[in-house]
């Protein structure tokens, strides 16, 4: 059975990066030869769209349970987003402040520490493998949004993310109080079972850590594109 750190797990994060460094060398020299970088995020957006369908639809099958369909936690709800905003809007723009720290965050933790790795006996079970490919993307995306400046972190746009995260909050109060859906946006229980990592306690620490991102990618060097 696959497990957090196993075989299966460390592989496909190896795999992962190989990836991503590979397209980002990549998509750097495109760009400054004038290749289109919307439709290389429209694209990139597209296929996240894809994954977090494929992986709320076998989470609903899996679980016999229609209303599983609807993404409730923070990562499915910001794969959701980032998706159709890379589709829908413009580089930089203030949307894209409000979900893409928090998919990049919760992406980042998950692929560290995907808890749901071992809900089967291979790694390829249609919810585990969806659920890992979605969180990579998800990750993929914020990061090559933030190397090519699609979104360009700022102080000035720090008050989008607080925004963001009020609508988070609405949308999984709506599904506990009106949809029954208990565990939504882990509102009525802790992200680990046994510790004080509650949404409160959570939402600190993402303040926290979205601050320290915004102090340290400010500071990085700006490389312009040739390709807007």
């Amino acid at each position: 059975m696959p497990k957090v750190f196993g075989y299966e797990h460390v592989t496909f994060l190896v795999v992962f990066i190989i990836f991503m460094s590979l397209s980002l060398s990549w998509s750097i020299k495109k760009f400054r030869e004038g290749k289109d970088m919307a439709t290389y995020f429209k694209i990139g957006g597209a296929c996240l769209l894809f994954a977090i369908i494929w992986n709320r639809i076998s989470i609903a099958i899996g679980t016999e349970d229609v209303m599983a369909i609807l993404p409730d936690s923070f990562c499915g709800l910001s794969s959701l987003a980032l998706a159709l905003g890379l589709i829908l809007l413009r580089k930089d723009h203030p949307y894209f402040h409000s979900v893409a720290y928090m998919g990049l965050i919760g992406g980042i933790i998950t692929l560290i520490y995907p808890d749901f790795i071992s809900q089967s006996d291979s790694v390829f079970y249609q919810m585990t493998i969806s659920g890992l490919i979605h969180h990579a993307l998800v990750t993929w995306l914020a990061i090559s949004m933030i190397v090519h400046r699609y979104i360009n972190p700022s102080w000035s746009m720090w008050h989008w993310f607080p925004i963001g995260l009020s609508f988070y909050m609405s949308y999984g109060l709506f599904l506990v109080t009106i949809l029954n859906l208990e565990n939504a946006m882990l509102i009525n229980e802790p992200i680990l079972p046994g510790t004080p990592l509650n949404w409160f306690v959570m939402g600190i620490l993402v303040f926290i850590v979205h601050a320290l991102l915004l102090t340290f990618l400010k500071g990085l060097p700006r490389r312009e594109n040739v390709s807007r």
